[in-house]
């Protein structure tokens, strides 16, 4: 009797310490991602800052850019405006230029005649009224002769007034417009100048412009990978939690188990005392068949089946270091890369809940699966994928087609890229194994 309730406590119980253990392992791993989420989130908060602090300084940018190009535009309207002025200032010289020259040949024709009348002008002045009285034939034509050379006099001093004032004229003519076309040239020197020294200026608003914009793009793939991260990490937290009430369920069934298992051991112990009891009344001796409790084993919340190959082919990139093959540096290859047609189906590695299934940086579309084996996390990523066929919060068996083989992300060519972390996924890949051993590769 006393054996009997003994083996079938045993067997109630036995599960307990591995359920314990294991969940123990479980809420260590829950508490260690809740830390990392939070550090994940303050490390975000801190980025995200950053990054408004960063696209506000960058609009400032902007807004300098377009001040100075609208300055450079009026500059430039304001250049042309010189030129033409200036065009019109040469065009003006060179035509007062021709004029002078065209006058200066023209008196230059006149000069010996000039000459020729100020030589008369100058010996007659004073015998030219006596020649018209002795020459006179009469007073009326003393009359004609002293009025016919009063206005020969006269005209050559006008001809030769006009002569000297037509010179002055032009020369000063020429002399201003040289000295208005000199202050038109030197005013659009220092529109010029000014205008190169705005282009620099804008030539290093542009540069800062651009320097700007690839740390907000940084910023915003750091953004971006920590979302991805939380949201990894809190779809893992909460297999976890899952896990851990499995667990509780299992441990609350097999204590019930137990419990029952010792009511009813109890019960066959009174019955075969009381059957005992009544055969020794009787005198009639005989030994009881000793009764086995039945066992109940409860549900374990994972089992290790090992990992299968998600997909086969050739590997064309195996884990560890390598150059990039989109950018040629040098890096860690995280995973390995398996080689097939486009579209072949791609299997969960083992089983476990999808993670996500939607595109990610550099990894086109990708599916992540979580795994608990003997108590211990597993994460599987199958990246480049060309189509997913499950979801975020979806069971997967080993072997159960998770998407199709393809070229999404970065990637040079259709091939799987499949990782195999021992605990969960992270940036940078901090518990990534390589996975070819487990696959058999």
């Amino acid at each position: 009797m006393k054996r009997s309730l003994a083996l079938g406590l045993c067997v109630s119980l036995l599960a307990m310490p591995v359920m314990a253990t294991e969940k123990d392992t479980l809420k260590a791993r829950q508490d260690q991602l809740s830390n990392e989420l939070e550090e994940s989130k303050k490390a975000q908060a801190e980025t995200d800052a950053e990054l408004e602090i960063t696209e506000a300084e960058r609009d400032a940018v902007k807004t300098e850019i377009h001040v100075v190009d609208d300055r450079l535009n009026e500059l430039s309207e304001q250049i042309a405006i010189q030129q033409h002025e200036v065009d019109t200032a040469r065009a003006e010289l060179e035509s007062t230029r021709q004029q002078l020259s065209v006058q200066e040949e023209y008196l230059e024709s006149q000069k010996e005649l000039v000459n020729e009348r100020l030589r008369v002008l100058q010996v007659h002045e004073d015998t030219s009224y006596l020649q018209v009285i002795f020459e006179s034939r009469s007073f009326g034509d003393f009359v004609t002769r002293a009025m016919t050379a009063r206005t020969i006099a006269e005209q050559d001093r006008e001809l030769i007034h006009n002569y000297m004032s037509e010179m002055e004229r032009l020369e000063s003519l020429e002399s201003t417009q040289r000295t208005q076309l000199s202050f038109i040239k030197q005013k659009e020197r220092e529109l010029v100048i000014t205008k190169q020294d705005l282009d620099r200026t804008a030539e290093k608003k542009r540069d800062l412009l651009v320097e700007l914009n690839e740390q907000v793009e940084q910023l915003e793939l750091e953004k971006m990978t920590r979302s991805e991260e939380q949201a990894v990490m809190a779809e893992q937290n909460r297999i976890i939690s899952e896990q851990l009430e499995a667990i509780a369920t299992a441990e609350r069934e097999a204590a019930e188990a137990a419990e029952r298992a010792k009511h009813e051991a109890e019960a066959r112990a009174a019955e075969e005392r009381a059957q005992a009891e009544a055969e020794a009344r009787e005198s009639e001796v005989e030994e009881a068949p000793e009764v086995t409790a039945p066992t109940e084993t409860p549900t374990n919340v994972s089992t290790s089946t090992g990992f299968v190959r998600p997909v086969s082919g050739y590997v064309s990139s195996p884990f560890g270091p390598r150059d990039n093959p989109l950018t040629g540096v040098p890096e860690i290859h995280k995973g390995i890369d398996l080689v097939n047609a486009s579209g072949t189906p791609i299997v969960s590695s083992a089983p476990g809940v999808v993670i996500k299934a939607a595109p990610a940086t550099g990894y086109g579309n990708v599916v992540f699966v979580s795994h608990v084996i003997n108590g211990e996390i597993w994460t599987t990523v199958y990246a480049h994928l060309n189509a997913i066929t499950v979801g975020a919060g979806q069971q997967v068996a080993a072997g159960q087609t998770v998407g199709t083989l393809g070229n999404t992300g970065w990637s040079t060519g259709p091939h799987l890229h499949f990782e195999l972390h021992r605990g969960k996924w992270a940036p940078g890949q901090p518990n990534a194994i390589d996975p070819a051993p487990y696959i058999g590769y």
